[in-house]
């Protein structure tokens, strides 16, 4: 059995250390995108998504003063409800830019990658295992860098009825992105970097209604893949920018078997529901609680490495705890 001690929470204050979490949020038209609701493009005409996924890779942070802080060996996997990702426990104190690709590096892309192996051999759950909508096309062609697609309007109604399909691949048009972020200071644990991905910018010069289905390396594919270079696809947050989440106000820790695990709180005022995500960002468990003082148990949970997420009633994460099976 193991047991977190709550002072382990707060070692970080000691050395420097901090949870680096990257949101990247999708919008359209400046707001929340929603999928499978009609939104505008670029020049006024009414698409509705039912999917829209993309990949991230080599991430590397610039801080305190121009450090570099490398995430090479990372991929994550963005979707429109899975848009926030642990990058690690750093030595950080202020982000001043952010840097990152589009897609899957070439070294484990294709066949010919350095470090490639079959998708089938990825865990279930890993970025690079078979994903729904699929997010591979083939041992020799690897994977899609982004996918797009649902209905756009064809005749000018403001009523989307063509359906279009964007996917993208190509190790010649993976896109290198740099963002820089407004340095702020930090006291707490716990560091969020959130940005915007505009969807609309996204896909300037591409008319859903005309494109059809589109799967390939070329012509409007490989423009897709490189309009994060040359538009304002990823930009920060103006509301956002480098956010710190105070951990101070309470305290939480765990109690984990082969069975189970049990979390345990207590002082956190106005919390809503407990989530546990994996070490790749995706919801593994969710439980509504409200009590300052309480504990909630998970069951049937993998070995491994999990956060603990604790939401108040705004939707806003206050405090994260590392756990671990």
């Amino acid at each position: 059995m193991k047991l977190l001690a709550t002072a382990l929470l707060f070692t970080s204050f000691a050395f420097g250390q901090k949870d680096v979490f990257l949101s990247i949020h999708p919008k359209n038209a400046g707001v929340d995108l929603q999928m499978t609701t009609d939104i505008p493009d670029l020049v006024g005409n009414y698409y509705n998504l039912d999917h829209f996924d993309y990949y991230v890779s080599n991430v590397t942070i610039v801080h305190d003063g121009g450090q570099i802080l490398n995430l090479e060996e990372e991929v994550y996997l963005f979707e429109p409800e899975n848009y926030t990702k642990y990058l690690g426990y750093m030595d950080v104190n202020t982000i001043e830019e952010i840097r990152f690709g589009i897609g899957v590096p070439e070294n484990l892309n294709t066949i010919n990658g350095a470090d490639a192996i079959d998708i089938s051999a990825y865990p279930t759950g890993h970025p690079l295992s078979f994903q729904d909508p699929a997010m591979h096309w083939g041992w020799s062609a690897g994977y899609m860098f982004m996918i797009i697609g649902g209905d756009a309007d064809s005749n000018g109604d403001d009523i989307p009825d063509t359906y279009f399909e964007v996917h993208s691949l190509g190790s010649q048009n993976y896109a290198d992105v740099v963002v820089p972020i407004t340095t702020t200071s930090n006291n707490g644990n716990q560091i969020d970097i959130h940005l915007n991905c505009n969807v609309d910018v996204w896909m300037t010069n591409v008319t859903p209604a005309t494109v059809g289905i589109l799967h390939g390396t070329t012509g409007v594919n490989a423009m897709v893949l490189k309009n994060p270079e040359n538009h304002p696809v990823f930009t920060q947050s103006e509301a956002a920018s480098v956010s710190e989440i105070n951990t101070t106000a309470g305290k939480s820790w765990f109690n984990s078997s082969m069975e189970s695990m049990t979390i345990y709180w207590e002082g956190y005022k106005d919390l809503s529901r407990v989530e546990m995500v994996d070490i790749n960002g995706r919801l593994v468990k969710t439980s509504n609680q409200s009590n300052v003082k309480g504990n909630v148990l998970f069951e049937g949970l993998a070995p491994g490495t999990y956060l603990v997420n604790f939401i108040n009633s705004d939707n806003v994460r206050f405090a994260t705890l590392n756990v671990a099976k």
